[in-house]
């Protein structure tokens, strides 16, 4: 998989600070707040979410070149 961003004719790729991004599942009812929180904690406004966020979910994202600027 390659980072380009050009997708033809389904326009360029939503872009992420955190880096690639991958498909879940999730339930519908949940979808939308789901995505409203990962949008927060890609863009370092993880403070109020902490509790979200387990020690192992820091560890990982410390590990990720993205993280620079993310006070996760």
């Amino acid at each position: 998989m390659t980072d380009n961003t050009e997708r033809g004719s389904r326009g360029p790729a939503p872009q992420w600070n955190l880096g690639r991004t991958r498909t879940i599942r999730v339930p519908i009812a949940i979808a939308d707040q789901l995505l409203g929180i990962a949008r927060r904690i890609d863009q370092g406004e993880a403070a109020e979410l902490e509790v979200l966020l387990t020690q192992e979910d820091r560890q990982e994202l410390s590990k990720s070149p993205w993280t620079a600027n993310c006070a996760c």
